[in-house]
């Protein structure tokens, strides 16, 4: 290089970097007047963030990584840690050891009624092991909308009180909500035909799989999925996989048809007597899959047995539920403790029908805790497909029940779990399996659209990505920190990166796909890192000279974790 050049370099250097200082000056926060006398026992603690593994869902990966970089720019600490789907579902939604994880709400049918979102996520009365409230989120004015929602028949006015539910939340961030993606999937078309998928679970829909109907040689349909089951003891369960899997063995009194409204299912019939009891009447001739005829004491001896063993997911389901009597072998009286809107969607609708006969030998023997801990390896149903195998993170086999009611157009369900997505989409594309349990990346999805006997579908989602932050701990225990974490999310770079557009950046608990209850006043905050730091500064907070983010002065013992 030219003695010239050298010093044209010189020059530039000398000019162009108090420009670069002053330029990276302005994306950090201020400096505290203290500067590096800060009490070092002001200094907020390091976050740990949990993520997905990348293998098991890239998305939840890479958005936490995103997020996880914003936030160092506001002077946290953030350590991100990713962990098997497994271990995060037991430390965050059942133990609630965690500080920050990301997680997707699956848009499960039953789930269109906003009662899931409202109440079971976010009402206090939810905080406990194994239940949905995860974050930890207490709010007496929240939890009288969440309450008063379940009480109201009338739709126009249970909406009202829904779309002011979501106006308190959108004032409290209990959890960051990020976007909802549609659902891009495929399928063997050239072996398989009448796929029904639906809003929310596309081709996992239950209905999908009574409806999918062979047309090639092979009559057993596969379906794949990255990750196995937790549990076969529905008690036990709180991932939408299970019970995904689970309701095929298992029966239901109502299940929500593809049109999300709820239909007549195991029961054939439902009077409601007055705005707390309801007459059912079960179809004749069912069967549990080893030859025993279903009664309507199975059905109140599985509302007794939630109870007994306050399962974490159903127990909430049931506790509107005031008594069941038996009126005769195929006919059951439920009265409520009062009006509950959401009973026949949400606790008919999901309770499963367990044999008295099995069950019952199980309580007595281990206990309600041992109960909730038994395997059942063997599980015995009344749903539309018998247990046949089930060899954990191998393969499992669903049979066709023939003596259902609706039986299913294919023999068997062979279900595998894949290590990863890229798994998945291989398997498809030699033949290995037939129907993916799980989104596809756009780029994936343009290539298997050029292979031929291979049909690609999309179907919006009324679940979405959001960051739970345990309101237990600091700092998540402030309102301010909580906004201004919200605030440095980048939604639409996620959407326009991550999602390549298949997706709507969200503000509220409820998705905007979900447009009856959906409140649409509610809007998703801006990426605004100007204004995370003013609601910070604003709250107290300050910073040292490294740009490390200090508690408000005078405040440090309300923040202790």
């Amino acid at each position: 290089m030219s003695v010239k050049k050298k010093l044209l370099r010189t020059v530039m250097l000398f000019v162009i970097l108090p420009a670069l200082v002053i330029f990276v000056g302005s994306q950090t926060p201020a400096i505290a007047a203290k500067g590096q006398s800060l009490p070092p026992e002001r200094k907020v603690r390091e976050i740990e963030l949990y993520v997905t593994t990348p293998d098991y869902d890239p998305i939840r990966y890479e958005f936490g990584l995103m997020a996880a970089e914003e936030w160092k720019k506001l002077g946290f600490d953030i350590k991100v840690t990713p962990l098997a789907w497994n271990r995060l579902s037991e430390l965050g939604i059942n133990q609630k050891d965690f500080d920050a994880f990301t997680l997707a709400w699956a848009g499960r049918a039953e789930r269109i009624d906003p009662d899931h979102f409202v109440y079971m996520t976010l009402h206090s009365s939810q905080a406990g092991i194994g239940q949905y409230n995860i974050v930890g989120y207490n709010n007496p004015e929240y939890d009288k909308l969440a309450e008063e929602q379940r009480r109201i028949g009338d739709l126009e006015k249970r909406r009202e009180i829904v779309w002011k539910a979501q106006e308190i939340a959108a004032e409290d961030q209990p959890y960051l909500v990020i976007a909802s993606r549609n659902w891009i999937v495929a399928y063997d078309s050239a072996n398989f035909k009448n796929p029904t998928p639906m809003m929310g679970e596309a081709l996992n829909a239950f209905w999908n799989w009574l409806t999918i109907e062979p047309i090639g040689n092979s009559k057993e349909v596969v379906w794949g999925y990255p990750s196995d089951i937790n549990t076969m003891n529905p008690l036990a369960s709180t991932a939408t996989h299970d019970f995904q899997t689970t309701r095929l063995i298992y029966d239901r009194l109502v299940r929500i048809g593809p049109d999300g409204k709820p239909r007549n299912w195991a029961a054939e019939s439902i009077t409601q007597i007055d705005d707390t009891t309801y007459e059912l009447k079960l179809r004749p001739g069912m069967k549990f899959h080893d030859g025993e005829p279903v009664k309507a004491s199975d059905v109140k001896f599985s509302v007794d047995l939630v109870r007994k063993t306050e399962s974490p997911y159903f127990l909430g389901l049931i506790k509107p539920i005031a008594e069941v009597e038996i009126k005769d072998d195929l006919t059951l009286i439920f009265k409520l403790q009062e009006p509950f809107a959401p009973f026949i969607a949400n606790s008919l609708g999901q309770l499963y029908i367990f044999p008295e006969h099995i069950w019952s030998e199980v309580l007595e023997e281990r206990g309600p805790k041992g109960t909730l801990e038994w395997d059942n390896a063997q599980a015995i149903g009344s749903g539309p497909f018998k247990l046949g195998y089930w060899r954990r993170d191998e393969e499992m086999k669903l049979v066709r029940n023939d003596d259902y009611f609706q039986p299913a157009k294919v023999d068997a369900i062979i279900k595998i779990p894949y290590a990863n997505v890229q798994g998945l989409v291989a398997g498809l594309t030699t033949g290995e399996i037939d129907v993916l349990g799980w989104w596809l990346e756009p780029m994936q999805a343009d290539k298997l659209k050029d292979v031929e006997g291979i049909s690609v579908i999309e179907v919006p989602d009324h679940g979405y990505y959001h960051i739970n932050v345990n309101m237990r701990r600091t700092p998540f225990n402030d309102k301010a920190v909580r906004f201004a974490l919200s605030y440095a999310i980048p939604r639409q770079k996620i959407i326009d990166i991550l999602l390549e557009g298949h997706g709507t950046k969200e503000g509220s608990i409820i998705a905007s796909a979900n447009s009856f209850w959906y409140n649409p006043a509610i809007k998703p905050l801006p990426y605004d890192l100007d204004k995370a730091r003013q609601i910070l500064k604003e709250a107290g907070y300050e910073w040292d000279a490294k740009g490390k983010i200090y508690y408000p002065e005078g405040k440090v013992e309300s923040f202790k974790k």
